[in-house]
């Protein structure tokens, strides 16, 4: 029996199993290349298939895998299931470059990478098992996520192993990530990140309370510049320091994205390649993280420190939702007050400025300042600040003062130090002068006049004495553009009031009907 199917494994030609099952039971079974083609393949444990060429599954194939599969081709995986169930064997890619593709993503128990080559998926993988117990070994090898996401469903913190071996992330739309169902786990869960160069560059997850959910981690690498900057799951609007200028020269070149379903307190430990120490050096880098609703980087949290001279550790990170990361060094912090700055007109009388802060240190006052021309600023008011808060915080000024026309606005935030940043400047319209209306003759018997001062584009509303409206008109005659007459013929004979609006205010006028 067993040398009938040594014979059989060993074939030099494709094999395609048209039964409805096979089982593997002798200690070593061969083949060079295995399509399975709506069958179940069992292979029981103690035994290994080694496959020495590539794996195909289609029409509904699974195999139910107690032993370990050796593969030195490519996995490819069309049979529209998990394929594996509930198995609890390993998978060894032992190839040169191998991939693991096919139309339907793959659930693999224990998933070990051996061989010479990188590792590379092709379509979204999960390591870990039906019951959650299964391990990644990644070894000394390459793994390339292409865009791809990796689900590890065993929360503990051995769920993935390595020696030199590392995880490629690298792509600017965070699209290659991390999936770790950490839960309640506690621990140091490490990702063994890698650069294109083949640095690791790993990031540690440590647990200490709560319940983390799926913790969801990428990473890339940027220009000197900080450019790209992140674009999903939230857009980064600037690396700027507190000044307003430029950061990036003392700004790690890399970001990350961690994101957690869960409630957890965690330990966060951030890794970059010598590489990509920002310009300035690399002397007490901290770590800082865009907040996506107010969208502004947030304080670095305190009692960080540098284990080593490319590595960062926070204790003490508590929060739920996304965000992306970066790490400025502590001398030149990513700004940190300022979230949004508005301006509007308000009833054509007055300019209401509202601004929000994400988090205050040092914060002295606040100056709405307006101008003319957006060039040559004037003092309108002052408003005092928090001082220091790590919290969001919502401010406000009503201008009762403005302008008239075209005005700009900007606010001048001073720490009390003295030294000072600025918002990007408002433009505001407005137009305190109240257009003249006649309205003749007045009582009218057949008709009326209205003359306006301006040319505006006005709604026409006929209002009774008791306030219904009558009717909303046209005139039936326009003698120029500012003057238009109105037929009464139809009206009752009484007091009526018209209500003239225009884009920039409302006017009304009394007029008697005989």
């Amino acid at each position: 029996m067993e040398n009938t199917i040594r014979k059989r494994f060993s074939a030099s030609f494709k094999f395609m199993f048209i039964a409805m099952f096979l089982i593997c039971h002798v200690q070593t079974c061969f083949c060079q290349l295995l399509t399975n083609d709506n069958i179940t393949l069992t292979i029981t444990s103690g035994t290994q298939l080694t496959i020495q060429g590539d794996v195909q599954n289609q029409n509904g194939a699974t195999i139910a895998n107690a032993g370990t599969i050796d593969l030195s081709g490519n996995w490819i995986h069309n049979a529209a299931n998990n394929c594996f169930g509930t198995s609890i064997g390993t998978v060894i890619l032992n190839g040169a470059n191998q991939t693991i593709g096919g139309t339907s993503s793959t659930t693999f128990n224990n998933l070990t990478l051996l061989g010479t080559g990188s590792k590379s998926l092709l379509i979204n993988t999960t390591v870990g098992g039906s019951f959650n117990t299964g391990i990644l070994n990644i070894g000394a090898r390459n793994l390339i996520l292409n865009s791809k996401s990796l689900s590890i469903l065993n929360p503990n913190s051995t769920a993935i192993s390595f020696t030199t071996g590392f995880i490629t992330s690298e792509q600017t739309n965070n699209s290659s990530k991390i999936i770790w169902s950490i839960n309640a786990v506690t621990g140091i869960h490490t990702i063994p990140f890698g650069n294109a160069a083949g640095v690791q560059i790993p990031f540690s997850y440590n647990l200490t309370s709560g319940n983390a959910g799926n913790v969801t981690v990428s990473t890339y690498a940027t220009t000197p510049n900080n450019l790209p900057l992140p674009f999903t799951p939230d857009s980064v609007k600037h690396i700027r320091n507190n000044l307003g200028l430029d950061n990036s020269a003392n700004t790690v070149d890399r970001f990350w994205e961690i994101d957690n379903t869960g409630t957890p307190t965690a330990t966060f430990t951030f890794t970059w390649a010598a590489t990509e120490n920002a310009a300035n050096g690399n002397v007490s880098p901290r770590a800082q993280r865009w907040i996506a609703a107010p969208k502004a980087w947030q304080t670095a949290l305190s009692g960080q420190s540098n284990p080593t001279t490319q590595s960062v550790v926070i204790p003490g990170v508590a929060y739920t939702g996304f965000g992306p990361w970066a790490v400025a060094l502590a001398s030149s912090p990513l700004p940190i007050s300022l979230i949004s700055f508005e301006a509007e007109a308000k009833n054509n009388e007055t300019v209401l400025c509202n601004w929000a802060t994400a988090s205050e240190t040092n914060n002295d006052y606040f100056t709405v300042e307006r101008s003319k021309n957006g060039i040559d600023f004037e003092e309108a008011g002052q408003v005092k600040a928090a001082g220091n808060s790590t919290k969001v915080l919502n401010y406000s000024f009503n201008d009762l003062n403005p302008y008239n026309g075209v005005s700009y606005y900007r606010l001048k935030q001073t720490d009390v130090n003295g030294a000072f940043t600025y918002s990007q400047t408002e433009k505001v319209s407005i137009n305190t002068t109240t257009p003249t209306v006649n309205v003749y003759p007045n009582p009218a018997r057949d008709y009326f006049t209205i003359s306006l001062a301006d040319i505006e584009q006005y709604n026409i509303n006929l209002i009774d004495a008791s306030g219904r409206m009558v009717n909303d008109f046209a005139a039936t005659q326009t003698v120029n553009a500012n003057i238009m007459q109105v037929n009464t013929t139809s009206f009752k004979p009484g007091i009526y009031y018209l209500q003239l609006i225009s884009a920039s205010n409302t006017q009304t006028a009394k007029v008697v009907v005989e």
